[in-house]
């Protein structure tokens, strides 16, 4: 008698032609599943990829061609449960609130993916994609956000619910971002919701924002907001922007290895954050700013306090090169007054700003160790006015022939568009 092998049972069904369909499939899934959807358009598509993978076996939500299957209209996809993938979708012109929300949802994937010209309008508080209610340990890795009108990618914070913990941005292609012309919930990126009503509402989210590119980004109020603690931007390149990277709220974030390029710098609030081997060229305005505030809870801007701003580069800087205090405002019955207080300042590298080097509004506790600075010519404690003899390394970055140990050490070169997005495989190591 001849034994015959029993078939194994295909963990994909047969490809989804429909929005029915596809949720349809999507219920039905097992871990290691796979629910393909046919090629083409699909208008005002409701999706829930409601399942539970595993570690091992991930369910995947994937397009039949990536970049060919496409959603109009008042789509959208929210994403629940463990360990799912979605891959290879487009969000053209998607009109609603919250396009993508991951909804306590925890080690998933989100990639190869792209939005363009979708979610709500800058004046609705909400954004293109959302991460609420527990949404820990997911990955956005090598998607396309273009020419978003409101928020892009925003984790909540509140009172009653700060778990949106561990999240991972990445190798993402940020473009063309609408302008909010200067109005509140523009940004590329928000780390928590800062005040709410007289409550300030800071926890440590933990997010790690890395290796993405933002490029021709337009003016809002800020561009990204970091509203919690404990979050980490590395790696990133910020060419042609026209809002600044914000530490807004919250403590303990480091800032490193990022490419600031004819675009605006950094701005520093609250306290003990880490600012190094950052590489500015061509900047707006100054590249560094700690501004005046106020330490209460109701207000909506502290001072800086205890921050180090180590070995960084700045080579063309349209005023102050880093700016300390000042830029006074006034918002919710607050006025912004309180200096920054205890900044340490050491190895920097400044050449070519058009007010000082380091500009001080008022007295106040900071302490500079072995900065340059050039062509200015003064003296200060901690600062040498001379030029360092800068030329460019195999990376493209300025490094000082005078003194080769201070300025930024870049660990990964400036990105470019072919670097990130939806068909990118470089990887910064």
């Amino acid at each position: 008698m001849t034994s015959r092998a029993v078939p194994a049972v295909s963990s994909v069904a047969g490809i989804a032609t429909t929005v029915t369909e596809i949720n349809q499939q999507i219920a039905a899934a097992l871990p290691g599943g796979e629910v393909v959807v046919r090629d083409g358009t699909y208008d005002g598509a409701s999706i829930n990829f409601t399942q539970h993978g595993t570690a091992s076996q991930p369910i995947t939500l994937r397009a039949q061609t990536r970049g060919k299957v496409i959603f109009t209209g008042a789509s959208s996809l929210t994403i629940s449960g463990e360990w799912l993938i979605v891959d290879g979708f487009v969000w053209r012109g998607a009109r609603k609130q919250n396009v993508i929300s991951f909804n306590r949802a925890k080690d998933c994937e989100f990639r190869h993916n792209a939005l363009i010209d979708s979610g709500p309008e800058p004046t609705v508080a909400d954004g293109s994609i959302k991460l609420q209610n527990s949404s820990a340990r997911n990955k956005l890795l090598r998607n396309r956000f273009e020419n978003l009108p409101a928020q892009g990618i925003r984790l909540t914070c509140n009172a009653t619910n700060c778990g949106n913990v561990d999240n991972q941005i990445a190798y993402n292609l940020f473009y063309g971002k609408k302008s909010s012309a200067g109005s509140n919930n523009g940004e590329s990126i928000q780390l928590g919701s800062g005040i709410i009503g007289t409550v300030k509402t800071v926890g440590d989210l933990r997010t790690v924002i890395e290796s993405n590119l933002f490029e021709n980004i337009a003016p809002s109020a800020e561009m990204i907001s970091s509203k919690t603690n404990y979050n980490i931007f590395r790696f990133n390149t910020f060419r042609n922007t026209e809002d600044r990277l914000v530490l807004r709220m919250g403590t303990h974030a480091e800032v490193y290895g990022n490419w600031f390029t004819n675009a605006m710098g950094i701005r520093v609030h609250e306290s003990f954050h880490s600012l190094h081997d950052n590489h500015f060229e061509g900047v707006n305005g100054p590249a560094i700013m700690l501004p005046s505030g106020k330490k209460t809870d109701d207000c909506y801007h502290w001072p800086a306090d205890s921050v180090r701003i180590v070995a960084n580069t700045v080579v063309g800087a349209s005023d102050n090169a880093i700016e300390i205090g000042g830029n006074k405002m006034e918002s919710n019955g607050c006025t912004y007054s309180e200096l920054p207080q205890n900044g340490y300042y050491e190895e920097n590298i400044l050449v070519n700003f058009t007010g000082n080097a380091f500009w001080l509004y008022a007295p106040s506790n900071q302490t500079y160790v072995e900065n340059i600075a050039w062509p200015k010519v003064g003296s200060a404690t901690g600062v040498s006015f001379v030029d360092p003899l800068l030329i460019r390394n195999a990376m493209g970055a300025y490094i000082s022939r005078k003194f080769p140990a201070r300025g930024a050490v870049m660990q990964c070169r400036a990105l470019t568009v072919a670097d990130v997005g939806p068909s990118s495989t470089y990887s910064c190591e």
